[in-house]
């Protein structure tokens, strides 16, 4: 299932959006700050009041903006709100965490900061003329006249928490030291892959051993039917249940379900590998994505996971706990 064009929209024009409520927030302390004038001070309240108010409003828009826009790019997960960090060379995962955490905490701070100035307004609002508003105002201390050093420093640190929210949105779409020098890493680490682009050895898995005589149902793998190949080196070890040893893997292929028959449909390759240090590697391909579920997997038609990919995280969690191999 693909977006409808409006969320498309919405997700597309994110640095757009953002862009509104945060030059309101910065305007709103000169307004603030002008309010403490002593004649001028309770309409200040006011417009200091419905600029925080429309910047708010907006920023909502921009937060559900940046959400769609960051599952879209596979940045988070179909139902995340935030992306999974899985180790240190995932900058942009990093940043992009970072970011939106900025940008709720200044969601928060702005609420608070328009709850506190509707107060102030509605209290001035009743004190009647411009007069009598004078002679309010010139009967309080400085730090009292207008919004009040209170509500001053919540807006400062509203603007602070949306500042460094947009700063961090700058380095992503931009780049600095650290997000260019990821990128160059994962460029050659790329070039360097032979499998970076295709699957190669589980697409190869029919030249290996079948680990079993036919197809079989499995219920951890969707219920669908499957069958393992294993390399010539492992496949003893496979069917004792024992460690596969290092460079050793195995291959699962699936076939959806048609009346509770294997089906010609193919689905997803499973592909579990024993690295030379002795750690488990996994891969999951899926050249085709049945459209009804590619929701599911970011919208995308195919995909092609392979560790430390965090969408692995279930495979290794099983498997871990003492998964035993399917058979």
């Amino acid at each position: 299932m693909t977006a409808s064009p409006l969320i498309e929209f919405i997700a597309r024009e994110h640095p757009a959006f953002v862009h509104i409520p945060l030059g309101l927030v910065a305007v709103l302390p000169l307004a603030m700050l002008a309010s403490f004038h002593p004649r001028q001070g309770r309409h200040l309240v006011a417009t200091s009041f419905f600029i925080a108010a429309i910047g708010w409003l907006a920023s909502t828009m921009a937060l559900f903006s940046g959400l769609i826009w960051g599952r879209q790019i596979n940045l988070i997960g179909p139902s995340g709100f935030l992306p999974v960090v899985a180790n240190e060379k995932q900058v942009l995962q990093r940043i992009l965490q970072i970011h939106i955490l900025a940008a709720l905490a200044g969601f928060i701070v702005g609420g608070i900061c328009v709850l506190l100035l509707w107060r102030i307004w509605r209290r001035d609002f009743s004190i009647g003329s411009v007069g009598s508003e004078h002679r309010h105002h010139a009967g309080r201390r400085f730090w009292e006249r207008g919004v009040g050093t209170p509500t001053l420093l919540v807006g400062l640190i509203w603007v602070g928490c949306w500042g460094f929210s947009g700063k961090l949105g700058g380095i992503m779409v931009f780049g600095n030291e650290a997000t260019n020098r990821a990128a160059a890493e994962a460029d050659k680490a790329k070039r360097n892959d032979v499998e970076a682009e295709l699957p190669i050895r589980a697409l190869d898995y029919a030249s290996l051993e079948p680990a079993e005589a036919g197809p079989a149902r499995s219920k951890a793998h969707g219920d669908r039917w499957r069958r393992v190949w294993v390399t010539a080196s492992g496949i003893d070890d496979y069917k004792a249940g024992k460690q596969l040893p290092p460079g050793a893997y195995a291959v699962m292929s699936t076939f959806s379900d048609e009346k509770g028959k294997p089906s010609t449909e193919p689905g997803p390759l499973y592909m579990k590998e024993t690295k030379a240090d002795g750690s488990t590697a996994f891969a999951f391909y899926w050249a085709r994505v049945p459209e009804a579920l590619r929701k599911e997997f970011g919208n995308q038609d195919n995909v092609y996971w392979r560790s430390p990919d965090p969408k692995l995280a279930t495979c290794l969690g099983c498997h871990e706990k003492g998964g035993t191999p399917a058979k």
